[in-house]
């Protein structure tokens, strides 16, 4: 595995200082479509969600559009999914002080992403939940949305059968100690495989069994996890995830002033170092393959793994909380 060119998706936008927390999409052979959010900072009514086009021969990005933009709304996380002749994407907008009052949206192209619908609402039985990682399309053509709850810290995840129509089921709940959210999953021999993010210093993972209709007991695969975002791929038997391998150390954590948890002392450790780790052995045991970033005390987060073929990937993330940067690595 090698790395065979790293740059940005844009420069610089003048207009939103702050860019964060990239979905990616690839909608047919030669594109790949971007959706981040922007402005001023997470959180405040600046914050639109912008897109930008890669071709994939030409390895080039086209200049960052405005996607979506709700003058009464802070928008956040996106979560792009392709179906019959659909391609919709899913957002999340802040309707109170932080993301534990928020509302889930969707649009609609026919068109491979040129035009779009006029945004509907979205939910789940009335839950107030988030999500931040991809829809997974499973071998029989159903789909999971790993949701949670940011204000309790439990991953939700809903399948459906009738994604056109909006019919989600539920799938149970996981939880961890402290807590978890942001959940990314692989399928594996009709289970699901799938990694948490926590708060309880490590990566987790559990297993969802379709026969017992549960999920495992989430247990650590011993990498650490400062409370952020990872991202979870497979491509032929290699398991792939993008994580700041970085631990939740007394005297590097952060805490959260905006209290955005009912869990006592919210906080995240450092995310100044990004990496690639792969497991051949159905994520058993893990090793690290590339160090992406490392430099100290700055900000490398929220990684989206997309594949390109089966010999490439395309990794790509927040630089600083400035730019959104992207990787190309051969497998």
């Amino acid at each position: 595995m090698k790395i065979i060119n790293k740059s940005f998706v844009f420069d610089k936008i003048p207009s939103k200082p702050s860019s964060h927390s990239v979905s990616l999409c690839k909608i047919n052979d030669n594109e790949i479509i971007a959706f981040w959010f922007a402005g001023s900072w997470e959180g405040e009514k600046d914050v639109d969600i912008l897109s930008s086009r890669y071709d994939i021969n030409a390895d080039k990005w086209d200049t960052p559009k405005l996607f979506i933009h709700d003058p009464s709304r802070s928008l956040g996380n996106t979560a792009p999914v392709l179906f019959e002749k659909t391609f919709r994407v899913y957002y999340c907008a802040m309707e109170g002080k932080d993301w534990t009052e928020s509302s889930l949206w969707y649009t609609d192209s026919y068109d491979q992403g040129y035009s779009w619908t006029e945004p509907k609402p979205f939910s789940l039985q009335g839950e107030n939940l988030l999500f931040g990682t991809k829809i997974l399309k499973l071998t029989d053509n159903r789909f999971i949305f790993p949701m949670y709850d940011e204000k309790l810290w439990v991953s939700t995840p809903y399948i459906s059968d009738n994604i056109l129509l909006n019919k989600w089921e539920k799938m149970g709940e996981i939880k961890t100690k402290k807590g978890n959210i942001q959940q990314d999953m692989v399928e594996i021999n009709r289970q699901i495989f799938s990694l948490l993010r926590t708060r309880d210093g490590f990566i987790y993972k559990t297993i969802y069994d379709f026969e017992k209709k549960r999920w495992s007991n989430p247990v650590s695969i011993d990498i650490p996890n400062p409370n952020s975002r990872l991202s979870l791929e497979k491509i032929g038997n290699l398991l792939i995830c993008c994580c700041n391998p970085l631990g939740l150390n007394k005297e590097n954590l952060t805490h959260d002033p905006r209290k955005l948890s009912d869990i006592d002392d919210g906080f995240w450790g450092k995310r100044d170092k990004l990496s690639i780790f792969v497991s051949n052995d159905q994520g058993n045991t893990w090793h690290e393959e590339i160090v992406l970033e490392n430099n100290s005390d700055k900000e490398y987060s929220y990684p989206w793994i997309q594949i390109i073929d089966e010999s490439k990937i395309m990794i790509a993330y927040t630089h600083e909380r400035q730019k959104i940067a992207y990787a190309i690595i051969e497998i």
